[in-house]
């Protein structure tokens, strides 16, 4: 006989005041019972992770809950194979996790952890990454602790995470641990955007980096703390990132962009001693893209690109971000970069140079800052900054800065616009 479910009735209540439908499994005909549930209570496309569940049971309800993230990210992915383009979400309940990492995320996964303070998650192989994020996953309400250099909290999955068009997004989570990574985005692991997006990510990371992009990668960074970090934010190899509202402290370095990659698109340059802001190219396979960097002395020096008209017939007009001085004679040789760059707006460093041991690190231990170690640029790379520090000094780049203690005003640009003003009122004076 096939069996079948006979619905019995409302029992009292749930402990809330609201009744319970219970069913039963009918065997056959002389045995009726297995087990009693609460109807409605499994949506599908929801699982849940608790610290007295089982990766044995189905994770469909709380009652019903599995032991590990990674059973039930395998659960979420046997469920998207049926159910293409469907959404999962996973439940994490209050708990310290230890996870058979890396944990793959299926594609549209959201992970909801009761609360960053309550929710824990550790690698048992540390120097493994601990969660590997496909497009359009979502991560909250988690603190990640002890992985280990090489390792990161979260990154493209090793394989590739394919074509992203909806970003990885990180969101209320911390970061605790002495060498790991709290956020790496390698963007050789995935197409299309390349990138992450994360909002109040803490970064703990004693000797480890905060953030690292690299090979192109991409982010957008809101309220990113990072403490003791032996870089809070790195991009390398052609990386960039906008960071808005974000505060390094202690650590070795603040914000460090580091190298460029050469762009396949040799040309030359299209007229008799050009000069100024404007130079007009040709022998162009394709057209330059805005934010490249331009060399007219293979790399030495670049001029970033801040405008460019379509190309036709291989030639095209660049307006660049600096001036050429010396006179470009027709023919000279033109090639393009792209810079590792960070974008920071309302970055404020804290004692940035004492070190990467928090107990250590404060001024109160003896501890010394270095500012020179708050914005630092290697080999092409540039970082375009907005920042206050700990001593209430106000800097816009590298080319101004207002004096927190005195209000005076001092930087190459602010020299040049106070002379440009000044010198014509004194000769008037004079005169």
């Amino acid at each position: 006989m096939a069996k079948q479910i006979i619905d019995v009735g409302s029992s009292p209540n749930d402990g809330t005041g609201d009744p319970i439908r219970t069913s039963f499994q009918k065997v056959n005909d002389n045995f009726t019972e297995l087990y009693s549930q609460g109807l409605g209570q499994a949506v599908p496309g929801v699982y849940y992770v608790s610290k007295d569940g089982s990766d044995g049971n189905t994770g469909t309800t709380l009652s019903d809950s599995f032991l590990t993230i990674k059973a039930a990210t395998n659960a979420a992915l046997a469920y998207v194979t049926l159910n293409a383009g469907a959404k999962v979400t996973i439940f994490v309940k209050t708990g310290s996790y230890t996870e058979n990492n890396p944990v793959v995320f299926p594609v549209g996964v959201t992970l909801w952890g009761d609360d960053l303070r309550s929710v824990s998650v550790l690698p048992q192989n540390p120097t493994q990454d601990i969660f590997h994020l496909n497009n359009a996953c979502y991560i909250a309400g988690i603190t990640f602790r002890g992985h280990l250099s090489p390792a990161a909290a979260v990154a493209f999955p090793t394989a590739g995470a394919g074509v992203i068009t909806t970003s990885p997004y990180v969101q209320n989570c911390s970061s605790i641990t002495t060498t790991g990574c709290g956020m790496r985005i390698d963007g050789s692991l995935a197409q299309g955007i390349k990138g992450m997006v994360s909002d109040a990510y803490t970064q703990i990371n004693e000797g480890g980096i905060g953030v690292h992009l690299l090979n192109q990668g991409y982010a957008q960074l809101v309220s990113i703390f990072t403490v003791c970090c032996s870089e809070g934010i790195l991009c390398e190899s052609g990386a960039s990132c906008s960071v808005t509202n974000s505060n390094s402290s202690f650590g070795t370095y603040g914000l460090v962009a580091d190298g460029k990659v050469s762009v396949d698109n040799p040309g030359l340059t299209n007229g008799v001693d050009q000069i100024g802001s404007q130079i007009v190219l040709k022998n162009l396979a394709q057209r330059p893209n805005i934010n490249q960097s331009i060399s007219f002395d293979n790399g030495v020096t670049l001029n970033d690109i801040w405008d460019v008209t379509s190309l036709v017939s291989g030639t095209c007009t660049v307006t660049l971000a600096q001036e050429i001085l010396v006179p470009l004679t027709d023919n000279s040789p033109c090639i393009f970069f792209i810079r590792s760059l960070i974008n920071a707006s309302g970055h404020t460093f804290e004692y940035i140079g004492t070190g990467t041991t928090l107990a250590t690190a404060f001024p109160a231990a003896g501890a010394t800052a270095i500012p020179a170690n708050q914005v630092v640029t290697i080999d092409g790379g540039a970082v375009v900054y907005t920042a206050t520090d700990e001593r209430g000094d106000f800097k816009v780049g590298d080319q101004l800065t207002i004096n927190g203690a005195n209000g005076t005003i001092s930087g190459t640009t602010f020299d040049k616009s106070l002379f440009a003003v000044m010198t014509p009122y004194i000769l008037a004076l004079e005169g």
